[in-house]
C-alpha cells in the first residue's frame, strides 16, 4: 500500500490539472461560459422556462441546420446587411417584428422579402408598437429600428443560446410558442451586460424559423430585455 502511495498523488494531481484546464476552456473573454443549451436545460440565474416555451429535449446535432440559419441572420444584422436578411426570409409568411417579448398580430408589423428590402432604403418611419412602460408610438425607420429593438448587443458573441427555449421574462408575456405553433425558435441570451447593473440590463435575441424543404426560413424576430 505505502509504495503505491506516490502514484495515487500523481493521479490526483493530474485529474485536478484537468479539471482546471476544462473550466478555463469554458470561459470566454467577457467572464460568462459560452453554451448551447438544448430545450428543457437549466441556466443559472436565469428562469425556468415557461410551459408555452417548453418541447422535448433534442440532440444538438439534430439542430445544426437551425442553427446555422441562425448564424446567418445573426452575421446578417451585425452588418446591417437588408438584402441579404431579406433572402432568409420566408416568401410565404414573412418576417414579424415584436419590440417586447409578446407576440401581437394587432401591432407587430410584417414585411416579405421585397418589402422588408423597400423599408430598408426608403426612410419610412414605421409604428412598431408602443414604448415599455410610457405607451408612446414606436416610431423609427427601419434601420433605426433594427439597430434599437434587434441587434441592440453583439449577439454573435452571446453567451448562451437556447433551442426552443425562453431563458428569462420580465413585465412582458412571452408567447412565442403560442404564436408560432408550427415554428422553433433560437433565443441568444445576455444574463446582464454590465455587471455592476447585476442582471438589471438582461437581454435577449429570438429568431423565429420555419422548416422548408430547402432549410430554415426566417418569420419572426423577438426582442426581449428587462423592463421596469
Amino acid at each position: 500500500m505505502k509504495k503505491n502511495a506516490p502514484l495515487c498523488v500523481l493521479c490526483l494531481l493530474l485529474g485536478c490539472l484537468a479539471g482546471l484546464a476544462l473550466n478555463f476552456s469554458l470561459w470566454d473573454g467577457g467572464g460568462l461560459f459560452s453554451a448551447y443549451i438544448p430545450s428543457g436545460a437549466a441556466v443559472p440565474g436565469a428562469e425556468a422556462p415557461s410551459p408555452e416555451s417548453s418541447t422535448d429535449t433534442c440532440d444538438p446535432t439534430d439542430n445544426a441546420p437551425l442553427l446555422e440559419a441562425g448564424d446567418a441572420v445573426l452575421e446578417a444584422l451585425k452588418r446591417g446587411d437588408i438584402q441579404v436578411l431579406a433572402a432568409l426570409i420566408d416568401t410565404e409568411r414573412g418576417v414579424t417584428f415584436t419590440p417586447y417579448s409578446t407576440v401581437d398580430p394587432r401591432s407587430d408589423l410584417t414585411f416579405l422579402p421585397d418589402q422588408f428590402t423597400e423599408a430598408g432604403i426608403n426612410g419610412t418611419r414605421y409604428v412598431w408598437g408602443a414604448t415599455q412602460g410610457k405607451g408612446d408610438p414606436l416610431e423609427l425607420t427601419l434601420p433605426e429600428y433594427l439597430k434599437r429593438y434587434v441587434y441592440n448587443a453583439e449577439y454573435t458573441r452571446a453567451p448562451v443560446i437556447g433551442v426552443d427555449h425562453v431563458f428569462s421574462s420580465g413585465n412582458s408575456l412571452e408567447n412565442v410558442a403560442e404564436a408560432y405553433p408550427d415554428a422553433r425558435f433560437l433565443e441568444y441570451y445576455f444574463p446582464g451586460v454590465d455587471p455592476s447593473n447585476n442582471g438589471f440590463d438582461w437581454c435577449a435575441l429570438k429568431l423565429v424559423f420555419l422548416p422548408r424543404d430547402e432549410g430554415y426560413r426566417l418569420v419572426g424576430i423577438i426582442h426581449s430585455e428587462w423592463t421596469i
